[in-house]
This record gives C-alpha cells, structure tokens and sequence, in this order.
C-alpha cells in the first residue's frame, strides 16, 4: 500500500497505540450449569506478530468421567484491517489419545489457506477467501478487541474464520451495554452477539478497562448453554482480575 510518509507515521502510531500486552488468562467453562474445563490463555508478543496459545481440559467431576483436552495455538499481525492470522493449528485428546488435529497456514494478502498435513489431516487442501483479514477460532475475539477498541462508532462487525476444516464469515453486533462486577466493582461492560446463526446464538462481553478482552462469552447450542468466564488475568500493569456476575 503506498502512502505519504505522515500517513505511515501516523498509522504506526495508532497500531502501537493500541497493540495487544502480553498476559495470562484463565477461563472456566459450564455447560447447563455444570462446571467441566479449565482453560488458560496466553498471548507472547513476538518482534512484528503475536503469539497466541489455549490449553483446556476437564476438570473437577468431569475430569473423573472423561480425560479431554484440548490445545490450540496462533500466529498473527495487526494491520490497518485489524488482526490478521498467520498459522492455526489445534490438537483435541481423548484418554491421552490424538482424536482430532488441524494446522493451517494463512496468507490474507493472497486470500489462500492452505492445510498442513497432520495425523488426522493427512490429505492437503487450499481454500480461497475473500478480499481482507483472515482469522480463526482463537483470534477472533481478539479481533474483536481490536475493532472494538479501533472503531467505537461501529456496530457491525464481520470476520472470516478458517479452522482447518472450513471458511466461514460470521456477523457480529455490539448491541446493548451490561453491568458486571469485578474485584466488587461494576463496569459497564460491551455486549456483542452473532447474528444470522439460528440454533448457535453467542454473546460475548468485553471489558475496555482491560483492554478490551473478552470476560464473559455465553453459547446456546443444540439445547445446551455454554458459560465461559475469565477467572483470573496476568499482564505486565495488572497482578490480577477477579470476575462475579
């Protein structure tokens, strides 16, 4: 993209500006009320991308009944667009045992994605997408931060997620603002849902005092509801984060 030199400068800025810290998330997911998994979240800021890692697993009762894991990790950079993936790629075990295994790369400027071979994913396959950033499963609620945090006038939000078995657009709309706790103080937090999914309604909340992460993501699905909550968050200004609703 060519541009005049204060153009440059002044978007150099804005993406430093705003560019993503290093932290530690921990999260806790229910299903209909019952608490199954633990996951933590952790972001590595690299030289001119980021680094982003999931690592969740059953616990307390649900642990007992079954040992299932599941470890996911990302590359990206941020651009004008936002975020924009560079490599995916997730590992889901079973007793130990390799059940399901994807590993993409993602070049947005070409508008190719291309699997990488693996143990469940043996056969190479190539999508093509549409013009503009590419995310996947793990990157785009902090693609989300980002716009949220970029473009505060805006309601409508619309991503193209890869996950190794498929592209997706999904739609989004920041809709009506709620109040939630943390460490006993309320906030006035960003509500988002996804729109055009009938049967797999999300809403997911976003805090701008902590830059913009997701602190509570709520999935109704196949007559089931998902509760996923930060419970703990480690950055390099902030010792922790304690979340009640």
């Amino acid at each position: 993209m060519k541009l005049l030199f204060s153009f440059i400068l002044i978007f150099l800025i804005s993406i430093n500006a705003v560019a993503f810290k290093p932290h530690v998330a921990n999260y806790q997911l229910s299903i209909n009320g019952l608490k199954i998994a633990e996951e933590v979240r952790t972001l590595h800021q690299l030289e001119d991308s980021y680094f982003y890692t999931a690592n969740a697993k059953t616990s307390g009762l649900a642990a007992l009944i079954k040992d299932y894991s599941i470890a996911a990790s990302s590359t990206f950079q941020l651009n004008d667009k936002g975020v924009s993936s560079i490599t995916y790629q997730i590992i889901e075990q079973k007793d130990k045992e390799i059940t399901k295994s994807y590993a993409i790369d993602i070049n947005s400027q070409s508008g190719i994605v291309s699997s990488v071979p693996t143990k469940t994913q043996v056969k190479i396959k190539t999508w093509k997408t549409t013009p503009g950033n590419i995310t996947d499963p793990l990157t785009v609620f902090l693609a989300m931060s980002f716009d949220l945090q970029n473009n505060p006038e805006q309601s409508l939000f619309s991503y193209q997620i890869a996950d190794g078995s498929s592209i997706e657009i999904q739609e989004f709309k920041k809709t009506n603002n709620q109040t939630i706790s943390v460490q006993g103080k309320p906030y006035d937090a960003i509500k988002v849902e996804r729109i055009n999914h009938q049967g797999n309604k999300i809403q997911v909340y976003f805090l701008s005092e902590y830059q913009y992460l997701p602190i509570l993501i709520k999935q109704t699905k196949g007559g089931r509801n998902y509760l996923y909550e930060i419970t703990n968050l480690k950055m390099s200004d902030i010792k922790g984060l304690q979340v009640t609703l």
